[in-house]
């Protein structure tokens, strides 16, 4: 153990370089969170680190590939170096094949199952006894997936790994509860990130564009895709909230209650 360890609240947030993972981390550092950023990019977890220094609190960067099995014993011995109370765990890293009955893989199954479902568990695991110490909440990022499907999209490989991290943290949220862990979800919309921009919007011609916004207006009731800060706050919220665990929160704009 370092002997610079410290008391202070610590957030660890997965994928906490850009997107997502980048404005939940800011969200905590807001209310006065040391972070721990893990990713795979070290250029861009130093760019991130340099955004949330206005904070004025501790962010410390973590590259790692969380497919590697032994990513998530490395991710908590690191911690551990720094603190032995983590207060907020954000299992944000995920990722998504899309593809037909017909043409689903296992190879694509295992990865997302890996990633979607037992890195977050894993991740628990090892960061429980900090977990308990501190009397923490873990925060599983899903996805409107898990209960919506869209035309044209397949994503029954997907919707399973969802659909697996929503049973689970209703799971771990009856189990860690009497050990003070509180465990609680949140399944954004499609929301407006780097990558949704890069993986999603560039491909597309002017009028497939046009079409793209005409359907979200017709989906969502409230008539937008999300932002990276819509769900920040609500990981905020849950960080927060003492009395609230087992929940999986849609924040979606309403996409689900169409």
């Amino acid at each position: 153990m370092s002997e610079h360890r410290t008391t202070s609240r610590f957030a660890v947030v997965t994928g906490g370089s850009e997107g997502l993972g980048l404005a939940i981390a800011g969200a905590l550092a807001h209310d006065g969170a040391d972070l721990v950023l893990v990713g795979r990019n070290r250029d861009k977890l130093e760019t991130a680190a340099k955004k949330l220094g206005r904070y004025d609190t501790a962010v410390h960067t973590l590259p790692a590939d969380l497919s590697a099995p032994d990513a998530p014993a490395r991710i908590a011995a690191h911690v551990g170096d720094l603190t032995d109370r983590v207060h907020t765990l954000v299992n944000n890293v995920g990722t998504a094949h899309f593809a037909s009955l017909a043409d689903t893989t296992v190879e694509a199954m295992n990865t997302m199952w890996h990633l979607n479902v037992q890195v977050p568990l894993l991740l628990s695991q090892q960061l429980l006894p900090a977990l308990i110490n501190a009397r923490g909440s873990i925060i599983n990022i899903s996805s409107y997936w898990a209960r919506k499907m869209v035309n044209g999209r397949h994503s029954a490989a997907y919707s399973a790994t969802r659909g697996a991290l929503n049973s689970m943290t209703r799971a771990l949220a009856s189990e860690l509860g009497p050990q003070g862990v509180r465990v609680n979800a949140i399944a954004p919309g499609a929301v407006r990130t780097p990558k949704y921009e890069r993986s999603y919007i560039a491909p597309m011609t002017a009028e497939e564009r046009t079409a793209h916004d005409e359907q979200i207006e017709h989906s969502y009731p409230l008539g937008r895709l999300g932002t990276a800060d819509d769900v920040a706050t609500a990981a905020a919220y849950l960080a927060s909230a003492q009395w609230t665990t087992g929940t999986v929160l849609a924040v979606d704009g309403g996409l689900t209650v169409r």
